[in-house]
């Protein structure tokens, strides 16, 4: 399989992951210092939106460089512009802040690659010429979103278990700035609730987004599992649909 136009090459394809890296950079940086509140007094993480795009559209390098990168920007931000919030104290601790923003991104990349792996499998028909024709790519284009929302799934409880983790671990019983006493049943509310948003909006949002990059090859192929070479008997309905299509994942 090959998701590479003519005159794709390996220095196009860098060209083209530095300036998606960039992207996505400028937006964690964006999302670090600007928080998106939404109504009812909740400021969602959007920060790791980037980062979960590139775990579920790119290599590890790009994602775990993208996460140490959006981990450092986010404790800064809590020393700079977000240091007056009554919270600061807990979040300009480092494994508070930065620790669990790293772990987003193995977590979610890994999870990803595995379950490409095991459920993803390319469909080849060979024709009279010898070409190989793929012939389900609208099922791979279905699993692979289906992964990718399981996948960011993943990134947000991780990133959200090890946030409420460490901060119950070293500031259970505390009190903060503003006279709130931090303990296990205020930490679940207060993560609880971002949590559930979270979830549902980011598996909602990250899918469509990976697809549109596949479809415009603006993402490498995913790493998939062994490839099966079909005869016409083995082929369903769906994929003689897709028999000849010159359309490639």
């Amino acid at each position: 399989m090959n998701n590479s136009r003519a005159g794709d090459n390996p220095q196009s394809r860098r060209s083209k992951n530095l300036a998606i890296m960039a992207l996505m950079l400028a937006l964690t940086i964006f999302f670090c210092f600007q928080p998106i509140p939404i109504p009812g007094g909740v400021t969602l993480a959007f920060m790791i939106l980037p980062l979960l795009i590139v775990a579920q559209g790119y290599d590890f390098k790009m994602t775990i460089s993208l996460a140490v990168l959006m981990a450092t920007i986010n404790q800064i931000a809590w020393y700079s512009t977000k240091a007056a919030s009554p919270m600061a104290a807990i979040w300009q601790n480092p494994l508070v802040c930065m620790v669990p923003r790293i772990l987003i991104g193995v977590a979610s990349y890994f999870m990803g690659y595995g379950l490409r792996k095991a459920f993803l499998h390319p469909k080849y028909k060979i024709d009279a010429n010898g070409t190989r024709n793929l012939v389900n790519t609208a099922q791979i284009y279905a699993k692979d979103s289906a992964i990718s929302a399981a996948s960011t799934a993943v990134g947000v409880v991780v990133n959200t278990f090890f946030c409420g983790f460490f901060a119950v671990l070293l500031y259970n019983g505390k009190i903060l700035t503003n006279g709130t006493k931090i303990s296990i049943e205020y930490i679940l509310t207060w993560f609880g609730i971002n949590f559930l948003i979270e979830i549902i909006s980011f598996t909602v949002i990250v899918p469509p987004i990976i697809l549109a990059l596949r479809k415009a090859r603006l993402v490498p192929q995913p790493t998939m599992g062994s490839e099966i070479i079909l005869s016409d008997d083995r082929l369903s309905d769906e994929e003689k649909s897709e028999d000849g299509s010159d359309e490639r994942f």
